[in-house]
């Protein structure tokens, strides 16, 4: 299938193809990589995760065609080259596993040259691999799909149109997010239509939530890289990084696990995210688990933030719970419970328009505990959790992206692992009170309230207490909830 689209001075072409039919009939001119372009970074690891998702695609669907994505190419008449703007990575892998598999580089029209030193190490090391690899099962398996192995190819007949249609295709819009990737992986790893269709349509819904951190945009994208991925990879205290596309598709596509079939999802054991509820010890010394009140509602579904997630409905139905945790703690309007009507006031009222990264941090920590216990001091969790994050945003007049990190670096344990790790609300409120100990902010700042912005977090967190000062704020949380429980406060 070709499409043309025509400009007023030249021709944008438009082209899906297979790899091997744009080599040996599509290409006007041998296919090269400037020398501007970066060198061949794939390493082993990564060739062995595109020939395990060749093969899984050959057992589960061998009569389509694996497709690969869009290459961009520049058509250099003055050269007679045509230049891969995007997708070397790519070409360049398959170039090596077509010529593991035949002893022989491609028919056609190919100049690919390789001079960096980095480059030729890595192609030399895949190659060693593959060449000593015991199990030479995957070539015949992989030499039946390789000639439908599929690609849209996009010629421009100029360089600065070529990088003009890269940047609107990658920073405008039409860029696909990691979160796009995981869900068409996820999609194919479901055989059953009905169930397929179903998580398409829970996928939509999911990114049609409003927002926490901004007022528009696809909610899926801030569920991942803001909360999902960290609550699971900001471990310790020594790796805590801000997570990549890589790392996004390393934790929720290559990391999960296959299910049985369609239907079936495996559960793991963790506290308070199961059906049962309580152990009982019979007179005879047997034991029965007193089951809980279940619902249809995805945000009770029987899972935990840092579980194993199973491909296909078990990563989709663990992306639907989160999400409707997050928005019944945030934005869902019909909520009866008092203690999240209560989490939810301190957090319009204080945090909703503080540093985006405090807020970041705030959301995370709150669904931890939430994860783990539930409502139970939900309410004086947020409160205590105010009182540390409170103390940067009073330290600090700019909060950087990387304040959340240290936050967790510096404390005593990383307080994610400690909600994770917990058994009772106690041994969290224990740590918090610790972490709390060195805090000295508060009894020797001299800001001025409501001007800049922590000014403007000192008025509004003494004007929920209804205090005048910071005086004694280390008792302020938990004599707040007392008084509340009691009705001495609104």
């Amino acid at each position: 299938m070709t499409y043309t689209a025509t400009s007023k001075k030249n021709d944008v072409k438009v082209e899906v193809g297979t790899f091997e039919q744009f080599f040996k009939e599509k290409a006007v001119y041998p296919i090269a990589i400037d020398t501007y372009q970066r060198p061949y970074v794939w390493n082993i690891n990564k060739v062995k995760e595109l020939l395990e998702d060749l093969l899984e695609h050959i057992e589960s669907q061998p009569n389509i065609p694996y497709y690969m994505g869009s290459i961009l190419l520049h058509k250099n008449d003055e050269k007679e080259k045509l230049f891969i703007i995007d997708g070397q990575q790519r070409m360049t892998t398959l170039s090596i596993l077509y010529f593991l598999l035949h002893r022989r580089l491609i028919e056609g029209k190919i100049a690919m040259e390789f001079n960096s030193p980095e480059s030729i190490k890595n192609i030399k090391s895949i190659q060693r691999f593959f060449h000593h690899d015991e199990n030479k099962a995957w070539k015949e398996k992989v030499s039946l799909l390789f000639p439908n192995i599929q690609f849209t190819f996009i010629t421009t007949p100029s360089e600065d149109l070529a990088f003009t249609f890269f940047d609107t295709q990658n920073y405008r819009g039409v860029k696909l997010e990691s979160t796009d990737l995981l869900k068409a992986y996820h999609l194919r790893a479901i055989n059953n239509t009905t169930v397929q269709e179903r998580c398409a349509k829970d996928w939509e819904n999911i990114q049609n939530i409003k927002p926490i951190l901004h007022k528009k945009g696809d909610f899926t994208v801030e569920l991942f890289t803001k909360y999902l991925s960290r609550a699971r990879t900001w471990r310790g205290q020594k790796q805590i990084t801000l997570a990549n596309d890589e790392d996004m598709l390393a934790e929720f596509m290559r990391n999960t696990k296959q299910s049985d079939d369609d239907k079936t999802i495996e559960l793991f054991p963790n506290f308070y995210n199961t059906y049962g509820a309580k152990l009982y010890v019979k007179d005879n010394g047997d034991y029965e688990i007193q089951v809980k009140n279940h619902n249809h509602l995805a945000s009770s579904l029987p899972f935990s933030l840092r579980q194993p997630i199973s491909k296909g409905l078990g990563y989709f139905l663990f992306s639907k719970r989160y999400a409707e945790v997050i928005h019944l703690l945030f934005t869902d309007q019909t909520i009866t419970s008092k203690e999240i009507k209560r989490f939810r006031d301190f957090y319009e009222n204080v945090w909703k328009h503080l540093s985006v990264y405090l807020k970041e941090l705030f959301i995370l920590a709150s669904l931890m505990y939430y994860d783990k216990f539930g409502e139970q001091q939900l309410f004086r969790f947020s409160l205590w959790l105010d009182h540390l994050l409170g103390a940067i945003r009073l330290e600090k007049q700019n909060v950087v992206k990387q304040a959340p990190m240290n936050f967790l670096k510096d404390s005593e344990n990383n307080l994610l692992d400690v909600i994770s790790h917990a058994f009772t609300p106690e041994e969290v409120f224990n740590f918090l009170s610790r972490c709390s100990q060195p805090i000295d902010i508060y009894t020797k700042e001299n800001i001025e309230k409501g001007k800049g912005v922590r000014g403007y977090y000192k008025e509004r967190i003494l004007s929920y207490y209804g205090k005048k000062s910071f005086d004694y704020k280390e008792s302020w949380m938990d004599t707040f909830v007392k008084e509340i429980e009691n009705g001495d406060t609104v």
